[in-house]
């Protein structure tokens, strides 16, 4: 049986996993992943939307989204630019951590490029980090809003997105932070800096804009907790990102593939390779809350293009 994207299944729940629960799809049989932060009990059928097949699972989200109807009856684009659509639109991690530019870590070797950005370039240079593929960060100071924002790129595409500005009382979603990012660029001659980072570091990073929230915990144990996290991690060999919080992040540990791959102090703004790093981190901050994020494996596959596409609609229709 073939499903697309945005089809409205049925599925029983099979077992627990981390960030949700296996299923089988209903009546095809096929075996599946669920997200889901809420408990749902062993053997209930529940509905489900396709996602997209990694091999011979299948990954879904948890309910069919309203909105997600019309957008899969009229779109033109391929299933695999419908998928990543699909799993943007009814399963995301949004707006609960307040973010700061400062959050997407400096390059890890080398130093950033600054470019002058014409306010009438600004859809070229998009256009140019899309077809180049692009892996990394771009980072926008507007002085006329004024404002910060960044976006964090994989493969040309975005996988998260920040926009600040001083009068914000709550952080922008994702997809509005990149809109207001690109009519900052588009508005005034900009001065943008960029720089690349490594895929597994930027696929771990963007779980806390496009993965399924694995835990969050406050006054518990965080180094005992770190070492449970990353024990799962390294059991599924599943890639994630770890985050350190009390108002804002201060600090992120990056799992990718299950291998724990760094650390990350937003607040001194050092990078470490070691685990004992973010241990001590854990340490430090034993009172500060700790959220994981899992991205699920069917992002990499070939099954979906990750990312939003800066150079297509709704970006392109918020032109000014």
């Amino acid at each position: 049986m073939i499903y697309k994207p945005g089809d409205p299944l049925t599925c029983r729940v099979e077992a627990q996993e981390p960030g949700g629960y296996g299923v089988t799809l209903l009546p095809s049989g096929i075996k599946g992943f669920l997200p889901s932060h809420e408990p749902i009990a062993i053997g209930l059928v529940v509905p489900s939307t396709f996602v997209c097949m990694n091999g011979e699972k299948a990954l879904l989200s948890y309910a069919f989204i309203i909105g997600t109807t019309e957008q899969v009856q009229l779109s033109t684009a391929s299933n695999e630019e419908m998928a990543f659509s699909v799993w943007a639109d009814s399963n995301p991690v949004r707006g609960r951590l307040q973010r700061a530019v400062d959050l997407f870590m400096p390059p890890i070797a080398g130093v950033p490029l600054r470019k002058n950005v014409a306010a009438g370039e600004s859809d070229q240079f998009i256009a140019r980090l899309e077809q180049e593929g692009f892996t990394g960060c771009v980072k926008v100071d507007s002085e006329s809003r004024p404002s910060r924002s960044a976006a964090l790129f994989y493969k040309g595409r975005a996988v998260g997105g920040i926009y600040t500005k001083k009068s914000m009382r709550e952080p922008y979603p994702m997809q509005a932070s990149l809109m207001l990012m690109l009519e900052d660029l588009r508005k005034s001659d900009t001065e943008v800096e960029f720089y690349v980072l490594p895929d597994d570091f930027v696929l771990s990073l963007s779980s806390l804009f496009l993965g399924v929230s694995l835990e969050r915990n406050r006054g518990v144990n965080n180094e005992k907790l770190m070492r449970k996290i990353t024990s799962r991690f390294k059991e599924k060999k599943t890639t994630g990102c770890i985050s350190l919080q009390e108002t804002v992040p201060c600090a992120l540990g990056f799992v990718f593939r299950g291998k724990f791959i760094g650390a990350y102090s937003i607040e001194d703004r050092r990078f470490d390779t070691s685990e004992s790093y973010f241990l001590e981190q854990c340490k430090i901050r034993a009172s500060f809350e700790m959220e994981a994020f899992l991205l699920p494996e069917a992002v990499e596959s070939d099954s979906m293009l990750f990312g939003y596409s800066l150079s297509a609609e709704p970006f392109t229709a918020a032109q000014v």
